[in-house]
């Protein structure tokens, strides 16, 4: 039986009319560069797992199968669970920018059917991605200490991250129509669906020193399957929370399908409903400081602006759509709360080393937030006006193109300026704690040396990547065909490669035995990133020699 007949006969029972929509999505896709890129990446990145964990030191032969596998176990989980926003964030927005879904409910097709079809095309998707690591996965067993059952178990684990990630990233699709608003909000979903459930465990063990405390929370968590996917923990038996290491592997993936399920139901049952409020009240979406004292702080800020730039025309219409949304926001802020209070109580009683880790990982939890936000926000506008025909208008006007290419990053600086800010005193605050709280928190020389080089260069990396995604934003959302294309090319360039040159060279500075050889190996890796980030830099303005004009028209 082909697999169509399969789909067909089981959504035929459900009363779903989705194998004509699969069928529009498979087609589509094929024709895609990134269906086959994405291959590429998920095998790639299991590659550079395997070798991290094949290659790290202080390990014997009968270890470093377990240390293989979590490798690959943290890079098929990074993957499952960010992969599905970049997928499935724009599915349903795009066909509403189009003006493409009205035409689907001209169909017999039914707004449930609709989300259906898409959630399974992209399933199909990453389920062919995912065939590039499944031989990885097993490459752990040959080694030694790893049990066949252990992999099983953790390849479930990982297919139920994946189909929640995929159904988060539906969800707020079908509730959005900008595609900014559906990734930033599908990250944000995912990374408190992630870790929010662990928050509990983690003050736990940093104040109170023990664990047991909010586990029960942690079934709520993608996470805590593939952590007790090992036998390690699988095997565990009930401890304080009266949970055994089986209940919380097999708890947590009933739901997971829960919460996937209700996403996907609703979704589909608030599609048509949101999509004839927008196609009567226009977007659909409220505008940045929209009510009566939002309005009139956002027309004071725009007066400012004026003033301060120059009244700049490029600028001054990219400037509306810039502006931060209320709910990045509103995720920021308890972040840097969270790690104001663990870097200080870190400080403040010595022998707490946890609070430390903590305030790092939600510093780079926010890092890695902006860097999305800034990339969707540089790609935004310049896209926008392109498939509207506004920037054709602009460039038959006097308006130099050096004008125009300068407005486009003054409105991208401010944008980003708050969220900048915040991560350089962050990396500045982490600076100054190993530098005065060295005592506090039981680090000698050898480890101050290793952290100042990381987080200083760590401060110069983000400079230099915040100035060179402008320039990369500017030649993507000018050959993109949506704008999820061109921040996904964006984010690719600026990030891929300075991460994969990071694994490598931590994996040779802890072969060091002295600290300073280890530091000078960081700063060569940021020497490395600064360079390349000016070597990017200087392909775009290479590519802009002919002219802003002639690339648009090449471009359209």
């Amino acid at each position: 039986m082909c697999p169509s007949a399969v789909i067909y006969g089981s959504t035929a029972l459900l009363g779903l009319n989705v194998l004509p929509v699969i069928q529009r999505e498979l087609r589509v896709a094929s024709r895609q560069r990134g269906t086959w890129l994405l291959r590429w990446a998920f095998a790639a990145a299991a590659l550079i797992a395997l070798l991290f964990g094949f290659f790290f030191p202080h390990f014997g032969p009968q270890q470093r199968g377990g240390v293989m596998l979590a490798c690959l176990a943290i890079a098929a989980f990074g993957l499952s669970v960010f992969t599905g926003p970049f997928l499935t964030a724009d599915c349903l927005s795009f066909e509403k920018r189009e003006g493409t879904l009205g035409l689907l409910f001209l169909t017999p097709l039914s707004g449930s059917g609709i989300v259906v079809g898409k959630m399974v095309c992209h399933s199909f998707q990453v389920a062919c991605a995912w065939l590039a690591i499944l031989p990885f996965m097993f490459l752990p067993i040959l080694q030694g200490g790893v049990l066949w059952i252990e992999v099983a178990r953790l390849l479930l684990a990982l297919f139920a991250a994946m189909l929640t990630s995929l159904a988060v990233g539906v969800f707020w699709s079908a509730v959005s129509t900008e595609a900014r608003s559906a990734v930033l909000s599908s990250v944000a979903s995912l990374l408190v669906l992630v870790f929010l459930p662990w928050l509990p465990v983690l003050v736990d063990e940093v104040f109170g020193g023990g664990m047991g405390g909010g586990v029960g929370w942690t079934l709520f968590s993608p996470m805590t399957p593939v952590i007790f996917a090992f036998d390690g923990n699988f095997g565990h038996s009930a401890g304080r929370s009266g949970l055994s290491g089986a209940e919380l592997y097999w708890l947590p993936l009933l739901f997971l399908g829960l919460i996937g399920s209700a996403l996907i139901g609703l979704s589909g049952s608030l599609l048509p409903t949101l999509w004839r409020k927008s196609e009567v009240g226009g977007s659909g979406e409220p505008s940045p400081g929209a009510g009566k004292w939002g309005s009139r702080r956002s027309a004071g800020r725009e007066g400012r602006t004026r003033i301060e730039r120059g009244a700049e025309p490029a600028q001054w219409l990219a400037l509306p759509s810039q502006r931060e949304g209320f709910w990045i926001k509103l995720l920021r802020w308890p972040v840097v709360l969270f790690f104001v209070i663990m870097l200080g109580y870190s400080l403040a009683e010595r022998g707490h080393e946890e609070g430390f880790i903590s305030a790092f990982c939600a510093a780079y939890a926010l890092h890695l937030v902006t860097r999305i936000q800034a990339v969707l926000t540089a790609t935004r506008r310049l896209h926008d006006d392109r498939r509207s025909g506004a920037l054709e208008l602009l460039l038959v006007t006097p308006l130099p193109e050096a004008d125009l290419i300068k407005a486009h990053h003054a409105s991208v600086k401010q944008s980003i300026r708050p969220a900048r800010r915040m991560l350089l005193l962050l990396n500045l605050a982490l600076i100054a704690a190993i530098t005065l709280g060295g005592r506090q928190l039981d680090t000698d020389d050898e480890v101050f040396f290793i952290f100042s080089a990381f987080f200083a260069g760590g401060l110069l990396v983000t400079l230099s990547d915040f100035r060179t995604l402008r320039w990369l934003a500017l030649r993507a959302a000018l050959r993109a065909q949506t704008q999820l294309r061109a921040a996904g090319a964006v984010f690719g360039l600026l990030m891929g490669l300075p991460w994969v040159a990071f694994g490598v060279t931590f994996l040779v500075a802890i072969q060091f035995s002295h600290a300073e050889e280890a530091a000078v190996c960081f700063w060569l890796w940021v020497a490395g990133c600064l360079f390349y980030n000016r070597f990017l830099e200087w392909r775009v303005r290479r590519w802009l020699r002919p002219g802003l004009r002639k690339r648009v028209v090449e471009s359209s």
